[in-house]
């Protein structure tokens, strides 16, 4: 059996990694486009204390959160680093009602999560302590099973895996025509299953072959604020009452953001306008104590659907998978996802159920 998977973000990777190890044939097509959004991504795992009123959502990233760990000890025990490190997670809110309401959030949400660890409120104090940047008008409710992940780390690690368990790679441009062949770079490559994991560029590539994808493309910016003989490997993930993030990672760089540029799409133009309004939202939850030595914006392109619900399943023609949609939570679904699909194009029992992440909502045959 011939398995095929277009696209080796986040979510290909996986659905490769886990065909390959499970014996099956696996051939991997990818063109690399700058701009893939795993690559440009905060990479926070933390979906329990989410207010999104999306249920079909939360039941996915609750499930992909606690398979976090468990893809990280797989593939480190395979010599791949997957850059995942479980620091914990500060959920800022002032001090009284607001902070008392969210640590109750999170003791009924571990009941169903017990991954999320141990659960504790903390004053403005007590936060500056973990996390040296704090504001002092802020306490925190910490999340000690919170993580994050870099998004280039264990996409390659993934393929690593992948090609541990013999995947190969193709760098090609993958096209399907009407009748649903398969191309890369004009030559037609054999399948007998197709796994499509292409991201924002999904709407592309099935419109060679007949349907319409109801998806968006949204541009992202982050910002790398970079201090020399600064080490915050260990600090926690921060999540502000804010539509941004703060996230340290080691050798003293502190990515802030992101935007969600709906007009822009596929521009991967980094601007000032982004750059100011990252500082700005962010700017009442930290008090930097010294001045960056350098600064970075990077820019990708997230897929969405119009409700934020993901779609992960099968085309009418019953061998043809995919999944997309996963917008800004790519990071914290991604590697689940991508088991899902490889489950699903395996004929295996699902470790999950895909009925509320129906394809055929977003997707419309033309003529």
């Amino acid at each position: 059996m011939r398995y095929v998977v277009v696209g080796t973000g986040i979510v290909g990777a996986s659905a490769a990694y886990h065909l390959a190890k499970a014996g099956h044939h696996v051939t991997m097509i990818d063109r690399k486009d700058a701009g893939q959004a795993t690559e440009h991504a905060a990479g926070i795992i933390c979906p329990w204390i989410s207010k999104r009123r999306n249920k079909v959502w939360y039941e996915l990233a609750k499930e992909s959160a606690k398979f976090y760990p468990e893809i990280d000890k797989e593939l480190a025990a395979l010599g791949f680093s997957s850059g995942y490190e479980q620091v914990g997670t500060l959920c800022l809110r002032k001090p009284g009602k607001s902070l008392d309401s969210l640590y109750d959030l999170a003791v009924e949400r571990s009941i169903e999560a017990p991954e999320i660890g141990k659960i504790e409120k903390l004053s403005p104090h007590e936060v500056k302590e973990r996390f040296p940047f704090a504001s002092p008008d802020y306490g925190a409710v910490f999340l000690s099973g919170g993580g994050k992940s870099k998004g280039a780390l264990i996409r390659d690690a993934l393929l690593q895996g992948a090609a541990f368990y013999g995947g190969k790679f193709v760098h090609a441009s993958a096209s399907l025509d009407s009748a649903g062949r398969l191309f890369a770079d004009g030559k037609e490559v054999a399948y007998d299953k197709l796994v499509l994991a292409a991201g924002a560029w999904l709407r592309e590539l099935l419109s060679g072959y007949g349907y319409e994808a109801d998806l968006l493309a949204q541009k992202g910016q982050l910002l790398t604020l970079e201090f020399d003989g600064l080490e915050m490997n260990d600090w926690p993930v921060v999540l502000p009452p804010a539509s941004k993030a703060i996230v340290p990672f080691a050798e003293g760089r502190l990515l802030l953001g992101a935007t969600h540029e709906k007009e822009a799409e596929f521009d991967l133009v980094p601007t000032e306008a982004a750059r100011r309004e990252i500082l700005d939202e962010l700017g009442e939850f930290i008090q930097l104590d010294r001045a960056p030595k350098r600064e970075k914006l990077s820019v990708g392109t997230r897929p969405y659907t119009p409700d934020f619900t993901p779609f992960i399943g099968t085309l009418p023609s019953g061998n043809i998978f995919l999944a997309n949609g996963l917008g800004a939570s790519g990071l914290t679904t991604g590697p689940f996802v991508g088991k899902l699909l490889a489950e699903l194009a395996a004929g295996d029992v699902l470790s999950f159920d895909i009925s509320g992440y129906d394809p055929a909502l977003y997707l419309k045959k033309l003529n």
